[in-house]
């Protein structure tokens, strides 16, 4: 150990006494971040010293794959070094070699953040990278997966002798494989599961020709079997497979194959885990550890043994029969994960925090894309309570989810069990910051809390007009018509189908919602809304070259009167031209707009005044384009905060053209904007000569939500 090495070491050690000792914290990335200060080469010196090492990475099911990984190598006493509570950024890993040093590990297992690879690849030089999935997440933060999967491709081409273990059943994961020359390990489900399909997936397009993939079977978001019909791209033949998926009382049952070499070795394993999710995370940690050079042998024992870190998945007795059950989601398909357990319990009441803080992401759009609705086959789901820094937003996507039960509002999980009749089991999902105040406050209330005598009877909601409502006289219902869902997806957009749907029907206005996929044939004819929604770049490509050769449909459509809704890379899609990297894409030139690329990413909150609705409009932008009207054409509203909207200079946010609005907020914009929803459809009901004052509804919670956006905006 060079001298520069050794007093990082020191001041690693000091910073870990002083974070444990005096601030009574834990140790987490403090250590490492003193010491790379001192010696940035840190992790390639400790890292140095192990005999071998494995790095696991992707979106959900980190922590949980390396600490089962991590345990099964060191099953035969060896000393591992792992970051085990998640610390998973470049200072939580030089942190964890620091730590351990004393004891020699001769094996590491670490759980890294997927941005980070192209730090800790090329230092620590691993045997093998567990790649298990990539959804989209932070959007923020981490931008579209797109970036996510350049930053793990360089990583791994910076790291050439460490192989590539990745969940083939994930077309993202595959692409990455096969963009670079390291040694591949595919694995995956080798056969239909049946159980949990989701509505919405972060991409289903070809890696190397960008047509829309088929699918044999999908499991869940993405992952299944696939194949291009344009190209012949398809899922790579399996190394390990799962085969034989049985759920069976309290888990999944399955044999995983190892088909190396010539013979197949089969090993069976057992999981006391619901969800299909914990099938990837065994079988990638079961992988992790014979890449890593340990043995399959005491792997179901050491299965039988584990227990979640940080309170994921435990559940806690309370005074009085109580129980809880916490579980951590932080993106769309996390929380499908979790609902998918709650239906499974049957559950009767449910807590959901959800926080905006920088690890979380500011945008929360993406709650619209959590399948609530299947609460729904729920026997007697009773209560939903919401709390955390945007509990209002929560609430709102509840309401629209109409599931029957009161939504109360919360400040933790105490006030939640005043709803919770004595003896039953709250079920609480948090996202990423809101969980650990949730399981330290478990923590206090397993040891301390005593059970009421009397309990908060739940009052159902006034949020939702159920009162019998004039019925507007219609020839038909109006036609509500939501382009390309499976590939513009990225931004919450159900949120503004929802919103268009759910007030329309609470108005007692006949409405109905049409979908056009990828390859059906578009017929505006009798269309009264149509929304575009927003995608990342390859999927907005691809819906261009779909609309390109049917664009006078649409430009006909928005001659005519037509009502029309375009977020962000749709909204791009309107005009003449839109950059994507140095390609100039030819847009459709159905509003005169022009969008060039900027320097910096527009992210944030943002507030406009628009003539559209009296109150300002709120939401999130997160966009590199730079968008500039034609002299024809008007802003949708005019910033309230500076340097955002169209292109962060003139002052003005979307586009306004007759019945079009175009717009970079998202959040989604209708469900906490009830005006722009009311007046997408009163415009759409003059279009049909139907001249009505609409209805109001009681909008308390979209009102709380709005100001609470507001507030963000403009403080």
């Amino acid at each position: 150990m060079n001298p520069r090495v050794r007093i990082a070491c020191l001041a690693a050690d000091a910073a870990r006494w002083g974070t444990t000792r005096l601030l009574h914290r834990g140790g987490g990335n403090a250590p490492g971040a003193v010491a790379l200060k001192i010696a940035p080469g840190i992790i390639g010196s400790l890292g140095d010293a192990l005999e071998r090492s494995v790095v696991v990475t992707g979106t959900n099911g980190k922590t949980t794959t390396t600490g089962l990984a991590a345990d099964a190598l060191g099953a035969r006493g060896e000393r591992v070094a792992c970051n085990r509570a998640g610390n998973n950024m470049e200072s939580g890993i030089a942190s964890a070699l620091v730590e351990t040093r004393a004891e020699r590990p001769r094996v590491g297992c670490f759980e890294c953040d997927e941005l980070y690879t192209v730090r800790v690849l090329p230092r620590l030089r691993p045997r093998a990278l567990v790649l298990l999935n990539l959804f989209r997440d932070q959007l923020d933060r981490y931008g579209e997966i797109d970036h996510t999967q350049d930053v793990i491709a360089e990583a791994l081409r910076r790291a050439p002798e460490t192989a590539i273990a990745y969940n083939a059943d994930d077309p993202l994961c595959a692409s990455i494989a096969a963009r670079v020359d390291n040694p591949g390990v595919p694995f995956g489900i080798d056969e239909p599961t049946g159980l949990e399909a989701d509505r919405i997936s972060d991409s289903r397009f070809c890696a190397k020709c960008n047509a829309p993939l088929d699918y044999d079977y999908v499991h869940y978001g993405q992952l299944g079997k696939y194949r291009c019909p344009e190209c012949g791209w398809e899922r790579p033949e399996l190394a390990f497979a799962a085969v034989n998926v049985t759920l069976a009382c309290g888990g999944y049952e399955f044999d995983v194959e190892d088909r190396r070499g010539e013979k197949i070795v089969r090993h069976h394993v057992r999981t006391r885990y619901n969800g299909l999710y914990m099938v990837y995370n065994v079988m990638a940690a079961l992988v992790a550890c014979l890449l890593g050079g340990g043995s399959a042998d005491g792997f179901q024992a050491v299965l039988d043994a584990y227990e979640p870190a940080s309170g994921r998945g435990k559940t806690y007795a309370l005074d009085g029969g109580y129980s809880v059950v916490s579980n951590l989601a932080k993106n769309p398909t996390g929380f499908n994960r979790m609902i998918q357990q709650v239906r499974a319990d049957d559950g009767r009441y449910l807590a959901l925090f959800l926080n905006d803080n920088d690890a979380d992401g500011h945008d929360v759009s993406w709650i619209w894309d959590i399948d609530l609705e299947r609460l729904r086959d729920l026997s007697d789901l009773r209560c939903v309570c919401v709390g955390g820094t945007r509990r209002e937003d929560m609430a709102v996507r509840v309401k629209y989810a109409e599931l029957g039960c009161p939504i109360e509002l919360i400040e933790g999980v105490e006030d939640a069990l005043r709803f919770v009749d004595a003896g039953e089991k709250l079920h609480v999902i948090a996202n990423y910051t809101a969980f650990p105040p949730v399981v330290a406050e478990l923590e206090r209330l397993a040891s301390s809390w005593k059970a009421p005598a009397l309990q908060v009877t739940a009052e159902a909601v006034s949020w939702i007009e159920r009162e019998e409502t004039a019925h507007v006289a219609l020839d038909r219902p109006l036609r509500i018509v939501h382009l390309y869902p499976d590939a513009l997806n990225l931004y919450g957009d159900g949120g503004n189908i929802a919103s268009l749907s759910k007030r329309c029907a609470w108005r007692g206005i006949p409405c109905r919602v049409d979908q056009v996929l990828m390859g059906q044939e578009l017929d505006l004819s009798d269309a009264d809304v149509v929304l575009l929604g927003g995608g990342a770049d390859r999927d907005q490509l691809a819906v261009c070259h779909e609309l390109q050769g049917q664009h006078e449909k649409l430009a006909t459509y928005v001659a005519d009167g037509g009502v029309l809704l375009a977020i962000c890379g749709g909204y791009q899609l309107l005009g003449h031209y839109y950059m994507m990297g140095e390609e100039r894409v030819e847009g459709l030139h159905v509003l005169d707009i022009e969008t060039t690329a900027g320097d910096t990413r527009l992210i944030g909150n943002v507030a406009i005044r628009s003539e559209v609705c009296p109150e300002p409009i709120v939401g999130f932008e997160n966009h590199a384009g730079r968008t500039v009207l034609g002299a024809g054409e008007k802003p949708l509203g005019s910033a309230l905060v500076r340097g955002t909207g169209n292109n962060g200079e003139d002052g003005g946010e979307g586009v306004l053209h007759d019945g079009v609005v175009g717009t970079y907020l998202h959040g989604p914009i209708l469900p906490k904007n009830p005006g722009v929803t009311d007046w997408l459809i009163a415009r759409a009901l003059r279009r049909r000569g139907v001249d009505v004052e609409l209805t109001p509804l009681a909008d308390d919670i979209e009102r709380l939500a709005h100001d609470v956006a507001m507030k963000i905006a403009t403080h």
